[in-house]
């Protein structure tokens, strides 16, 4: 199955930030994610992620790492929302959350990595179900294989969000 991800604007709800690439660049966001929030771009808000616009935008130090609050998540019926950070000069995706150790982890290699796996999440489900072949265990092993390749660390790492998301698929949540 190929995966264009200039297909996830399809699945976006709400307006795309407007970033402005040298901006974003001298604020301290890689090359890559920039590049990605320019040309892609990333929606106002994603499911339960949130994202902010270039004003909103801020350096923060988190864990003694210096990062960039691009948005938060915050799912229903939770009492606290979760930063989703930048490292500052690199490309990972960064959360937090009271019940991993470290606090913070890396979501994602980078932003193009993270709605990725969100495509890849919605396309197999439908293609599944058109298929008739749709089962929570098969789809669960068909979103780890592909996770996998793209990018594994965070299905290695077994408190992670993914690695959640995937485990309530395979156990039928």
């Amino acid at each position: 199955m190929d995966f264009n991800i200039r297909d996830i604007r399809d699945y976006y709800d709400s307006e795309v930030q407007d970033y402005d690439y040298k901006e974003l660049i001298s604020l301290g966001i890689s090359h890559d994610n920039a590049d990605f929030m320019v040309s892609i771009g990333v929606p106002k808000e994603y499911n339960d992620f949130v994202f902010y616009g270039t004003d909103t935008l801020q350096k923060t130090i988190m864990e003694g790492v210096q990062c960039i609050t691009i948005g938060h998540y915050a799912s229903f019926g939770m009492r606290n929302s979760y930063g989703l950070y930048l490292k500052e000069g690199s490309d990972g995706l960064f959360t937090t959350s009271s019940l991993h150790e470290p606090q913070l982890y890396m979501l994602n290699k980078n932003l193009r990595t993270f709605f990725m796996f969100h495509f890849i999440k919605n396309e197999v489900a439908m293609k599944m179900r058109q298929q008739g072949e749709y089962t929570s265990n098969k789809y669960a092993c068909e979103l780890r294989r592909l996770f996998e390749q793209i990018d594994p660390l965070p299905m290695k790492d077994v408190e992670s969000f993914w690695s959640h998301l995937v485990e309530d698929y395979e156990t039928g949540l």
